[in-house]
């Protein structure tokens, strides 16, 4: 977690349900860095802005300035919560699996489950294949045909890609991270979601995305199916 002092903070900024904290800069010439928190409720946004610039210290447009992000402090986050049910969910398909695993091996022969475990890293690598390529792929050729298309302007840069920024019907302001886009980007939300959004993707990228997503169905497909089969076969020999 970043702990950034006020006399790290050029500026603060809240437009709808983001804030935007601006860094001092020691270079005038220099754009400043911008650390921004998305998704906050338009009553926070309000009251950490008031609060933040209430106390900002009082600095002359002359004055010089401090590099801020090497006031930028990392402490450890503290977590009190309890897992998320996606860890759950997570851990208690790696017991089950694990459990088949030793069946497997305690009624069989313990090479399988060496197979098995190979088999398990092919099943993981389809899986990843299909939710990250897959979901790309359908949000974007489905946002571009059935969601709002709009023109979103370059917000700020970040160390490794850039930042737009879009506003939905209510007025609320969202962002959408593209590394490739020029100064503006025409991009289309989910009217239901607003922050989801997608650009508008190459018929020539959609059938490599395609092709990743279906060699990912027959991964993890084909992972799942040798697995249940040797479990099968663990229980009825």
């Amino acid at each position: 977690m970043s702990r950034i002092p006020l006399e790290a903070i050029e500026e603060v900024r809240g437009s709808g349900r983001t804030i935007e904290l601006v860094l001092t800069t020691a270079d005038a010439d220099r754009l400043p860095a911008v650390y921004a928190v998305h998704d906050v409720s338009a009553a926070a946004v309000a009251a950490f802005t008031a609060a933040v610039r209430a106390r900002l210290p009082e600095r002359a447009p002359d004055e010089p300035r401090a590099e801020g992000e090497g006031l930028i402090t990392t402490v450890p986050a503290r977590t009190d919560r309890g897992p998320s049910r996606r860890t759950v969910l997570i851990v208690a398909v790696i017991a089950v699996v694990a459990a088949m695993d030793v069946t497997v091996g305690v009624r069989r022969e313990w090479e399988f489950v060496a197979l098995l475990l190979l088999v398990h890293i092919v099943t993981a690598a389809g899986l990843v294949m299909v939710i990250a390529t897959g979901q790309g792929l359908y949000y974007g050729r489905r946002l571009p045909k059935h969601g709002i298309t709009v023109m979103a302007e370059l917000d700020h840069h970040t160390h490794n890609t850039k930042v737009y920024r879009y506003t939905d019907l209510d007025g609320v302001t969202h962002f959408y991270r593209d590394p490739l886009g020029g100064q503006r980007l025409e991009l289309s939300y989910d009217p239901r979601r607003p922050g989801r959004a997608a650009t508008r993707i190459p018929v020539f990228l959609q059938c490599m995305m395609a092709l990743v997503t279906v060699l990912g169905v027959c991964f993890a497909g084909g992972g799942l199916g040798f697995t249940l089969y040797q479990f099968g076969v663990a229980l009825t020999g």
